[in-house]
């Protein structure tokens, strides 16, 4: 199982879910997969890649073929290509070892430049899931179903999230939508030696300096937007794909 690497170009994209019933973006995620390649980018699915929790398989077996054939192409280039577990595709914690032209890991630990890089998805720090997960496996299948019956409210749960957010903003400071926790656990992952930390699953795009002068990035959902975070010899940094 691959956990530290070395990588002077990578770029990094989280909860694509594709087959997801709000899903829309595989078009989207084929081009910018063949762009980072053309480009010589070392490319890190940072978790929920796959929908697997709210999974409509027929949507699931049309979404994955195109980029996974993009996927192939990198390996032709010597390009490596890391997937992190997320929650809705946890099943893939069998399968921690190289998976085709994947490495499929539980984290990353990136030397790039002089920076050392923490990648992973977040979802350990997510106060519902660690506190209630059988409640929260429900709730999972439940918005799933509500996605197939109205796609929509994908877009009201966010903003919510980004009103609770605002109240809490004046006590900690948070990427816009999140809990107070993910910002605390990539300060503790910072006081350990990591000069940069990148999560996903919030869906909530945005970046933060930490307490020591370190920066916290969430990469967001291309549910939602094409961001994506950026390394290249040792500076990191949050950009969206418009191509």
């Amino acid at each position: 199982m691959i956990t530290e690497i070395e990588s002077e170009r990578m770029v990094v994209i989280s909860d694509l879910h594709l087959g997801n019933p709000f899903c829309q973006g595989k078009r989207r995620i084929v081009k910018f997969l063949s762009w980072a390649i053309k480009n010589n980018f070392d490319i890190c699915i940072n978790g929920d890649g796959l929908e697997i929790a709210q999974a409509s398989f027929r949507k699931l077996a049309m979404d994955v073929p195109d980029v996974f054939h993009s996927v192939r192409s990198a390996s032709k280039r010597n390009q490596s290509m890391y997937y992190v577990v997320g929650n809705h595709d946890i099943a893939l914690e069998n399968f921690l070892a190289d998976w085709g032209t994947f490495a499929v890991t539980p984290f990353l630990n990136v030397w790039s430049g002089n920076s050392r890089i923490r990648i992973e998805h977040g979802h350990l720090y997510d106060p519902f899931f660690v506190k209630n997960p059988d409640r929260y496996e429900f709730m999972t299948w439940l918005a799933g179903l509500l996605l197939k019956i109205h796609p929509s409210l994908y877009k009201m749960w966010i903003a919510y999230e980004n009103f609770k957010s605002c109240i809490r903003l004046a006590r900690n400071p948070q990427i816009l939508g999140e809990h107070a926790n993910f910002s605390e656990a990539a300060n503790e992952l910072a006081n350990r030696g990591f000069d940069y930390v990148v999560f996903g699953h919030t869906h909530h795009v945005g970046e933060i300096e930490l307490a020591e002068g370190q920066k916290y990035f969430n990469s967001g959902s291309w549910m939602w937007d094409t961001h994506y975070v950026e390394i290249v010899n040792g500076q990191v940094s949050l950009k969206r794909w418009a191509g």
